[in-house]
């Protein structure tokens, strides 16, 4: 995909930073088949590198929210599980890979019997000692890339989960900054309605006085006073939305209700973070929920190879090597080694269709993955799309009510 770029006119903002912060997974190595293609209105433009520090949130300049983005890291229950299917992911890949190597066993044994002296054969001792030790092994000839495929469908499946992962922190930081700003925008919000109300309390004093000297009517203390209570009411209601806002932090930062709901600080002054004009859209490619589709695509293409080996004939190859002898003494000696070599060719030939129903699986597991990372393009497209749309609305506000 030839690199673009998609023109920022406006203000700058969280929303750009949230954006550009999810672009910073290494891309995954080209599929065969193209992606799909990127909007008209884009111009060409040659750099990729993000904008944006991976630490996106530190650009507010606000500690408390560095700290409740480093409590989330830490804490969160989500991100935890996500971090144990990476792990559960990398085990299954070592697992994969372990079908391709030599397997070898080792075994041990003594054995000491007494036969019958009334059976019709009788010969020699009626005791018999034997002790032995092998080594067996076994190893599978990969003649279709079957191994080869498994192995890469689990490494892709790594890839898959570690995008996952990054995309569920993408996602957790990015709720956290806006639970954080949307409750400090609610505490100013607070502030400015307190000053409204000890206005409103002033006038109604006045009013009072007003109304005892003869110059105004109880219509107009009343209005004052209604006037007032509606501005408590107000901010009541402001007081229960910031208090939802730190309880969803409490949660996203894995403490209970009010454990994590930050310090009672007045409101600090947030830095507006600098938002470059321009947007590599090669960076779409990069975001982790694109690039956990793109995985998934490339992993049901192995498995598609897998399925198709699956129904062709199998070689595999096993052996032993060992020694065994009736007495311990004798055990190490030369004379009493023993070896084995086979090959066996096995091929599938009455299954019920089951292997055929494999095959037709895969691809049509292929096709959804495919259609999956499909829209994930063309859902990131349109996400950047509303984020610029929502930066110009913004900017346009901030141009008409603070002019230069």
């Amino acid at each position: 995909m030839p690199a673009t770029s998609l023109n920022i006119g406006g203000g700058a903002l969280a929303a750009a930073l949230l954006l550009a912060a999810g672009c910073t997974v290494p891309p995954p190595p080209p599929l065969r088949t193209p992606p799909p293609p990127a909007p008209a209105d884009t111009n060409a433009d040659a750099g990729v590198a993000s904008p944006l520090p991976a630490a996106w949130w530190t650009a507010f300049g606000d500690p408390e929210l560095t700290r409740l983005v480093g409590l989330a890291q830490a804490e969160n229950r989500d991100l935890a599980q996500a971090a144990a299917r990476l792990d559960a992911a990398r085990a299954r890949a070592k697992i994969a890979g372990a079908d391709a190597a030599l397997q070898v066993t080792g075994s041990a044994d003594a054995a000491r019997q007494r036969t019958s002296e009334r059976t019709a054969v009788q010969t020699g001792h009626n005791y018999a000692s034997q002790v032995g030790g092998a080594l067996g092994f076994s190893y599978e000839v990969d003649l279709w890339g079957r191994i080869k495929a498994a192995r890469a469908a689990a490494e892709k499946e790594v890839v898959l989960t570690a995008a996952e992962r990054a995309a569920a922190e993408v996602s957790l930081l990015a709720e956290v900054a806006r639970q954080h700003l949307t409750r400090l925008a609610l505490r100013r919000e607070r502030a400015v309605v307190d000053e409204q109300i000890a206005r409103f309390a002033e006038t109604e004093r006045l009013q009072a006085v007003r109304v005892d000297s003869g110059f105004a009517t109880e219509l107009d203390l009343q209005r004052t006073r209604v006037e007032r209570a509606s501005a408590e009411g107000e901010r009541e209601q402001l007081r229960q939305r910031e208090q939802a806002c730190s309880y969803a932090l409490a949660l996203l930062c894995g403490q209970a209700a009010g454990a994590a709901s930050g310090r009672d600080a007045p409101p600090v002054a947030i830095a507006v973070p600098t938002v470059p004009r321009t947007l590599p859209l090669a960076l779409l490619e990069a975001r982790p929920d694109v690039a956990a589709r793109r995985a998934a695509w490339e992993a049901a293409a192995q498995r598609v190879r897998v399925a198709h080996a699956d129904r062709l004939p199998t070689l595999r190859l096993t052996g032993a090597f060992g020694y065994a002898s009736q007495y311990p003494d004798d055990l190490l000696n030369w004379q009493s080694r023993l070896w084995s070599l086979t090959a066996g060719l096995t091929a599938p030939l009455l299954d019920g269709g089951r292997l055929r129903a494999n095959l037709d699986l895969a691809r049509a597991q292929l096709r959804e993955a495919a259609a999956s990372y499909e829209s994930s393009v063309l859902t990131a497209y349109r996400e950047v799309a509303d984020a610029l749309n929502a930066l110009e609305a913004l900017g346009f506000f901030a141009r008409h009510l603070h002019p230069p």
